[in-house]
C-alpha cells in the first residue's frame, strides 16, 4: 500500500473516546508550552486564560464570596503562569498553584518573588498531588475538567477531597451542552498549522474534529508532520449540563452547593456554553 495513503487514511479515522489523551504534552513540549504561555499572558487572547477584565472579576468575585482575606488558603489546580495565584495572595490568602507546565511555573514564582507575595507554585502533575496541608477553596479555571478523561476526573475528586479542610469548597467551570451542538466534524490542512504553534520546525498540520454524541464528547485530533517525523496531539472535551455534573460529583463524593455561570459568579443561563458550579464533599 502507499505509505502516504496509508498515513491519510490513519488520520481520518475516528479514534475511540479517550484513547490517547494528551494534555501533558500540550503542557510539557517545550515548543507549545511556550507558545500556550504566550497566549495565557496576552490580556486580549481567550485562549490559554480568560482576558484580563475577566479574570480581575472573576478574583474580585472570589475573594467576597469565599471571604479570602487574611488567613483564607487556596489552591489553584493548572495555575498556568499565576494569573489567580498572585491576584488572590494581592488579597490576603495564601495561595498555592500547581501545574505541570514549567516555563508557567517559574513565571508564576518570578512574580510572586518579585512582589513579595504569600504564593507558591509547584511543578507538578495534580492528579499526583499528597501534600500535608488543607485548603478553604480548590479552584480549577478555564474549563481544564472537561480535558480530562473519566478516570482521571474521578481521581482528580479524590485529590480535591483529601485537601480541602473543613467547610471548604471546590470551584470550576465545564464546557455545557450548548457547545457541543455548535461542533462540526470536518478536517483541515495547512503548512505550519495555526501560525507555527505545533512546532519550531517548518511541519505540515492536519486537524480532525469528530463528536460523540451518546458520551456528549468532541475531539480535535492534530497530526503534525516534520521533516524527522509525526506527532499527534488529541485534545477532548466533554460537556455536561448541571445534572449531569451533578451526578459524577455525587459519584467523586461530592455535592453541588450552587450552579453558576461563569466564574465570575454570573447567573446560570442554559443557552450559554459554559457553566461554573461550587461543591463541597459529602458528609
Amino acid at each position: 500500500m502507499n505509505p502516504v495513503y496509508a498515513a491519510l487514511r490513519a488520520m481520518a479515522e475516528r479514534p475511540e473516546p479517550y484513547a490517547r489523551v494528551s494534555t501533558a504534552d500540550l503542557w510539557t513540549d517545550p515548543h507549545v508550552s511556550t507558545r500556550m504561555l504566550r497566549h495565557h499572558l496576552d490580556p486580549e487572547v481567550e485562549a490559554a486564560s480568560h482576558r484580563t477584565e475577566f479574570v480581575d472579576r472573576s478574583v474580585d468575585w472570589m475573594v467576597e464570596r469565599f471571604a479570602l482575606g487574611s488567613g483564607a488558603r487556596v489552591a489553584d489546580l493548572g495555575c498556568g503562569p499565576g494569573l489567580y495565584t498572585t491576584r488572590l495572595a494581592r488579597a490576603g490568602a495564601s495561595a498555592l498553584g500547581v501545574d505541570f507546565s514549567p516555563g508557567s511555573v517559574e513565571y508564576a514564582e518570578d512574580t510572586a518573588r518579585r512582589d513579595g507575595l504569600d504564593a507558591r507554585h509547584l511543578c507538578r502533575d495534580y492528579l499526583e498531588l499528597d501534600l500535608d496541608e488543607r485548603f478553604d477553596l480548590v479552584v480549577m479555571v478555564m474549563r481544564d475538567y472537561c480535558a480530562m478523561s473519566p478516570a482521571d476526573r474521578a481521581r482528580l475528586l479524590d485529590v480535591v477531597r483529601r485537601h480541602l479542610a473543613h467547610g471548604g469548597s471546590l470551584l470550576f467551570d465545564v464546557d455545557a451542552e450548548p457547545a457541543l451542538e455548535r461542533v462540526r466534524e470536518g478536517r483541515t490542512y495547512a503548512p505550519n498549522l495555526m501560525d507555527g504553534f505545533w512546532s519550531a520546525r517548518p511541519y505540515h498540520g492536519f486537524r480532525h474534529t469528530f463528536r460523540y454524541d451518546d458520551e456528549r464528547v468532541s475531539v480535535d485530533r492534530y497530526t503534525i508532520v516534520t521533516e524527522d517525523g509525526i506527532r499527534v496531539f488529541h485534545t477532548w472535551v466533554r460537556y455536561f449540563t448541571p445534572d449531569t455534573l451533578a451526578a459524577e460529583l455525587t459519584a467523586g463524593g461530592f455535592v453541588v452547593e450552587e450552579v453558576l455561570g461563569d466564574l465570575t459568579g454570573a447567573p446560570y443561563d442554559p443557552a450559554s456554553g459554559e457553566f461554573a458550579v461550587r461543591a463541597r464533599p459529602l458528609d
